[in-house]
């Protein structure tokens, strides 16, 4: 997406194609400004973070067959054998989500990262393929902390990938949290860590019922029959779950059997259509640096910041207020959504908005991570479901891109789409493209990728680009797209060499795709699973 640094439009009307896709030229101008044993007491774990919190209050069975929870000294119940921290981390022994458990803390000065690690590492041998689920307790001392649960593969010393689902946590009650690992390799160990990120001094985290699932055995990962009586925390309904943080396609869901009618959680499942894929592992010769698989039930705002009241881009004449509420976005059940929806009433969205002084009739969400994480080279990927319907969804425009951190050249679409009318056959395209400025230095250069079967709105599907010196290739659904590189790019290196950070949309209207017209079903939601990001 063409949205510039302070001024202007996306696109020029006219679109040429050339080798490798499309080629769009810009106008001058951008998107407009700031855009081991079971314990006694035997615990509970469930598929997902907001599955978890639903339960609280509540008695609950768990019962399936498979295999058992391997943490040892899960509960620490009996003291904190078994665990370890490093040097200048602090481990005591404190009161627990229900008994005893462990907290980590540190005594300054600053803010840092501390880490409760297992001793000997949980899974003492992998097979490759088979999945592995972690769930664990978290509470922090002072709210506004971020913590992580982290499974890590090692084949000896060699780190063979990891993967961590990370809370935000706002208060200081207890909240759970999981995440899941596919195997790369056999005869691999697996490390599981409780990670407190960038913990200020005296803070502490304190952690409980600490579960694994050992999924060797055909790759399942079950619990073993349980039953326990949550303390009366809340009074939210019990949850159905029905997928995991990691989906696969071969992977059950997890159940729990409650004493009431049971509410399906909305983590999507690994597949929901036949256009729909599996979430991969960790690509070979990559190694996972962050994640946000929206397991909590917020927005994390250490990593992400919300446009509020905000007209950023007028440069493309887009039509949407972009609102940080939960009409317009929300994190929830372990999936993040982003609302564009047409306002009944006219909606003021600032004082100088010279184009719809009297309110827009549509509003809509628009994150980024800007300020808060950057990265220079690495293969940035989003499994999500876009508002594609055809015939239903003219004028709007999901989008997932990168911009550098400190302004100037460059600007990478690692998806875009537009919805279509009636008869329109745009809801099957993908849209990946690569910017050197807004003014014509250089021609845009990317790709308009169809489906080969089916339309965005189908199920979830992946998107991907692989940036790196001199190259940047681009995926969708696992399918190499196109490959940019000096030879077709000479200005690749000279626009892609510096911090980039993620911004993630769902505009509706402007120049590209048009204003919706009355078939365009409001709301419009642009779903997200995870986002997720690797470097060698």
């Amino acid at each position: 997406m063409v949205r510039g640094a302070s001024t202007g439009t996306r696109f020029p009307a006219g679109r040429s194609y050339g080798e490798g896709g499309v080629t769009r030229h810009a106008a001058p101008g951008g998107r407009g400004p700031g855009r081991r044993g079971l314990r006694r007491r035997p615990v509970l774990a469930v598929a997902t973070a907001g599955a978890v919190a639903a339960v609280l209050g509540v008695v609950v069975t768990t019962t399936a067959s498979g295999t058992n929870n391997v943490v040892k000294n899960s509960t620490f119940d009996d003291g904190l054998a078994g665990w370890f921290v490093g040097s200048g981390t602090r481990l005591a022994l404190v009161a627990g989500h229900s008994g005893k458990g462990a907290e980590i803390s540190h005594a300054g000065p600053g803010v840092k990262t501390i880490v409760l690690n297992d001793s000997v590492n949980t899974i003492a041998s992998t097979k490759a393929g088979a999945s592995y689920r972690a769930d664990a307790w978290v509470r922090a001392t002072r709210p506004n902390v971020s913590v992580s649960l982290r499974i890590m593969e090692y084949g000896g010393r060699t780190l063979r990938g990891q993967n961590k689902a990370s809370l935000w946590l706002t208060d200081t009650a207890w909240h759970p949290v999981s995440t899941t690992y596919r195997a790369a390799t056999s005869g691999a160990t697996l490390d599981l860590n409780v990670v407190g990120n960038r913990v200020p001094a005296n803070t502490g985290i304190v952690i409980d019922d600490v579960v694994m699932s050992d999924g060797t055995s055909g790759g399942v990962v079950t619990q073993p029959s349980a039953t326990v009586t949550k303390p009366p925390a809340t009074t939210k309904p019990p949850v159905t779950a029905t997928a995991t943080a990691q989906p696969s396609a071969t992977k059950p869901p997890a159940t729990t059997t409650t004493t009431q009618a049971p509410v399906t959680a909305t983590k999507p499942p690994a597949s929901t259509s036949t256009s729909t894929t599996t979430a991969p592992a960790a690509p070979a010769g990559w190694r996972q640096v962050w994640s946000d698989e929206f397991n909590g039930g917020s927005l994390n705002r250490s990593v992400w910041k919300a446009e509020n009241y905000s007209t950023y881009g007028e440069g493309n004449k887009e039509l949407p207020c972009l609102m940080d509420r939960p009409e317009n976005l929300k994190v929830a059940q372990g999936v993040l959504t982003l609302s564009a929806r047409r306002e009944s009433t006219p909606l003021k969205c600032g004082s100088s908005d010279a184009r719809f002084p009297n309110g827009r009739s549509y509003s809509s969400a628009h994150l980024s991570t800007k300020g808060l994480k950057d990265w220079t080279y690495g293969r940035f990927e989003i499994r999500a479901k876009l508002p594609m319907t055809p015939g239903k969804s003219k004028g709007l425009w999901p989008a997932f891109w990168l911009r550098p951190t400190n302004g100037g050249t460059g600007e990478l679409d690692v998806l875009e789409a537009i919805g279509s009318a009636s008869g329109g056959t745009t809801s099957n395209k993908v849209y990946q493209t690569l910017h050197y400025d807004y003014v014509g230095t250089h021609p845009q250069v990317g790709y308009e990728y169809p489906l080969p079967a089916g339309n965005l709105g189908d199920g979830w599907h992946t998107f991907a680009t692989e940036w790196e010196k001199g190259e940047i290739r681009f995926y969708v659904d696992g399918k190499l797209t196109i490959t940019r590189n000096k030879s077709n790019t000479p200005w690749i290196d000279q626009a892609f060499n510096k911090p980039f950070y993620i911004r993630l949309n769902l505009a509706v209207g402007g120049n590209w795709p048009g204003t919706p017209d009355a078939s365009t079903t409001f709301p419009a939601d642009y779903v997200v699973d995870y986002v997720r990001v690797y470097q060698r």
